[in-house]
């Protein structure tokens, strides 16, 4: 009986650990059309300069002003993102990016939504802009 209650109990946990969310986990529920989408867009000296401002302003809190997900407000049930973690933005697309930013975050997540019908109402353009200065984040320098 003894082993049985161990066991059960380290079955337990195992369930338990497999349904919490991982830090960056991304949303599952990215319409087709999106979720293979290449972002055309590439940014300016300028932009990049306005999009620095806009994450810190934005997105820094929980993802970092380096973009590592270790904001002073980083959400402890559902950690932000490692935007610098180069095997984990690898395994994104543009499209679940865009989305993730389009309408927030996944469900118990504190990142809101920024697209048109949102408080911040922000333009697809510029969701997509987004996305590129995002990407920069986990860009290595080989040059």
């Amino acid at each position: 009986m003894r082993s049985f209650s161990s066991s059960y109990g380290w079955a337990l946990v195992v369930v338990v650990m497999l349904a919490l969310p991982v830090a960056g986990d991304a949303r599952d529920d990215v319409p087709e059309d999106l979720l293979h989408a290449k972002n055309t867009l590439s940014l300016s000296p300028k932009r990049i300069a306005y999009f620095e401002k806009q994450f810190r302003a934005k997105c820094a809190r929980c993802h970092g002003a380096l973009g590592d997900g270790a904001g002073s407000d980083a959400e402890k049930d559902v950690p932000p993102a490692d935007l610098t973690n180069a095997s984990l933005m690898s395994q994104r697309s543009d499209g679940q990016l865009f989305y993730q930013i389009l309408v927030g975050g996944m469900p118990r997540c504190a990142m809101p939504a920024f697209g048109p019908e949102s408080d911040h109402g922000w333009p697809e353009k510029k969701i997509w802009e987004m996305v590129a200065f995002v990407r920069r984040f986990s860009e290595t320098s080989d040059e």
